[in-house]
């Protein structure tokens, strides 16, 4: 008789096997997609921008009056003193919400205000320079004496072109946002804005947003 410590490899895999899979069952968290947008169709689906209609007036600008098209993409841009902002109703059963989009920051920047919000909640307040002699806030919020770092910090591309045709070395900085918090309500609201410059020169300095993607996940 074969002696119980004399187990087959065909048995001991198959409890591995079994083992691996109960744990892999456990603690699973779901992801679902609540709102995703490239731009690319020019559908906003949804999505608004406020700003100046002009100096002396805000408004929500139509549906395709900021569009750009920008190294083959479509996005929202340039903005200049706007806002962009959503509203996602009927979200599922979850418990931290997720935010991602490439933001791009165009022309010239000196540590300018940025600002993301969640549900009307300051998430951020950070400051981007484009000028190599002027350091910036981000990845910091600006002005709360925390450290700066060069312009361009954390960027994903520095040199790409300016929108406007202009022949400097940095044009565009692009940055990979992405941003979560914890949040079960059935409604969220997302909005970014900037704050300085001159009202509506935005071939002096703006910026735009592609690819965004709103998820929310449950811990199951």
């Amino acid at each position: 008789m074969r002696s119980i410590h004399q187990k087959s490899p065909f048995l001991i895999a198959l409890v591995a096997a079994i083992l691996l899979l109960s744990a892999c069952t456990k603690n699973l968290t779901e992801v679902t997609t609540v709102y995703e947008n490239d731009f690319n169709d020019g559908n906003l689906k949804g999505l608004q921008i406020v700003g100046w209609i002009s100096n002396f007036s805000t408004g929500i600008f139509p549906e395709t009056a900021k569009l750009l098209n920008y190294q083959g993409s479509t996005m929202i841009g340039r903005l200049n003193n706007s806002r962009a902002e959503v509203t996602v109703n009927s979200l599922p059963e979850h418990d931290v919400v997720r935010v991602e989009f490439d933001l791009y920051v165009h022309e010239t920047w000196r540590n300018d205000v940025f600002v993301m919000r969640f549900d009307d909640q300051f998430r951020l307040i950070t400051g981007f320079s484009t000028d190599s002699t002027v350091k910036q806030a981000y990845p910091n919020w600006v002005g709360n004496g925390s450290i700066e770092y060069p312009a361009g910090n954390l960027a994903q591309e520095i040199y790409l072109p300016s929108p406007c045709g202009k022949n400097v070395a940095r044009g565009t900085n692009r940055y990979k946002m992405i941003h979560s918090m914890a949040h079960t309500q059935t409604s969220f609201k997302f909005d970014v804005s900037d704050v300085g410059g001159t009202l509506n020169d935005t071939c002096n300095r703006s910026w735009s947003v592609d690819n965004l993607k709103i998820t929310v996940l449950n811990n199951q």
